[in-house]
């Protein structure tokens, strides 16, 4: 039993679930008021028309009680504890409405005398009960007491009125009901499905930006050599705002021209190696003034030219190191081409 009903789900998912199954419900109200002025043109000649008004007015009644409470739903605060309550009050509503296509094989039923409006009846229900499973897949509670409501008094009418003399009908609503409970349970188990594994990744999004946006490092995903998303630390190491970051050109963050072909150079290299890209080269402020920096980069997988770097500031380190020379070392005067530290083994995405 377990199997079939499901596993429950998670707060988090069992929260989306509610609101998706709230969200669906101004179209099966909508879908709801046609069925009744459908039911009411093809009754207004086979029943008596006092009993046809009070139909449709319960109809109707039942309708905008589940509007009132899909309204108050839209301006509540969901959370885990009134998810159960939301979920009581929505099956109440289906409850209502199913008791109503119920009625269509009671005291609403058309005489024999009217064998078409009968027919039509038939179809009618039949339509309303495979929509129901649709909109109310993803409530096992609301599905249930729906299909109850509307196709058990059908199920009655056709046994007592038949009996032995013409069992086709029962064995067609029998059919009926599970054809309709085994699309239920496709659909609710593959809606459920969905909202378990799109609650896992928006939470593994947020856990992703979350570190994105506090890393103690720069951070810049390139494609194209152009920057398409940087976070905060990034845009105080080059003093520049973040949007002016996005869309800029990574070859402008460098000191000079001829050290950022070097870093295009050394990234390509390491790439196509398949290996981790690293290296120390200087990166220029929005104010003028320079800094290193030390880049490593890894290609994105799947894509030719997107990858993602790290960028911290070692302009201290470089420094300390440079004075812990011996002084016999010869001075360096030369162009500062990049320092490119030795690659580590890596996947990532080329500059071309």
């Amino acid at each position: 039993m377990k199997r079939f009903f499901g596993k429950p789900l998670g707060p988090d998912a069992n929260i989306r679930r509610i609101r998706m199954l709230y969200g669906r419900l101004p179209s099966g109200l909508v879908s709801a008021l046609i069925g009744v002025f459908l039911c009411f043109v093809v009754l207004l000649d086979s029943v008596n028309l006092n009993l046809i008004k009070a139909w449709s007015v319960y109809m109707v009644s039942a309708i905008a009680a589940r509007a009132w409470i899909w309204y108050m739903f839209s301006n509540a605060d969901l959370n885990g504890a009134s998810v159960r309550r939301w979920e009581w009050l929505f099956a109440a509503g289906a409850l209502l409405t199913g008791l109503g296509w119920g009625a269509l094989f009671g005291p609403m039923h058309p005489p024999a005398t009217h064998p078409e409006a009968r027919i039509m009846i038939v179809l009618l229900v039949i339509v309303v009960s495979f929509a129901g499973g649709v909109f109310l897949s993803l409530s096992n509670l609301s599905f249930w007491l729906f299909v109850a409501a509307a196709l058990g008094p059908a199920l009655v009418h056709y046994t007592n009125t038949l009996g032995r003399q013409l069992q086709w009908p029962v064995a067609a609503a029998v059919s009926c009901i599970v054809v309709l409970v085994l699309l239920q349970r496709t659909l609710h188990r593959s809606e459920s499905l969905n909202l378990e594994r799109g609650t896992e990744a928006e939470t593994l999004l947020d856990e992703q930006h979350a570190i994105f946006d506090s890393s103690p490092l720069g951070i810049a995903m390139i494609e194209d050599k152009r920057i398409v998303k940087c976070n905060v630390r990034l845009a105080e190491l080059l003093g520049r705002r973040i949007q002016d970051l996005n869309g800029s050109t990574l070859q402008l963050q460098f000191f000079s021209p001829s050290e950022a072909e070097q870093f295009f150079a050394d990234a390509k290299t390491s790439f196509d190696k398949g290996k981790l890209a690293q290296g120390m080269y200087r990166l220029r402020r929005a104010d003028g003034t320079q800094f290193w920096a030390e880049l490593s980069g890894r290609r994105v997988a799947g894509g030719v030219q997107h990858s993602v770097w790290t960028i911290a500031d070692v302009t201290l380190r470089v420094a300390n190191e440079r004075r812990a020379r011996p002084r016999s070392a010869a001075p360096d005067t030369a162009a500062p081409a990049a320092v490119s530290a030795a690659p580590t083994s890596g996947s990532g995405s080329g500059f071309a």
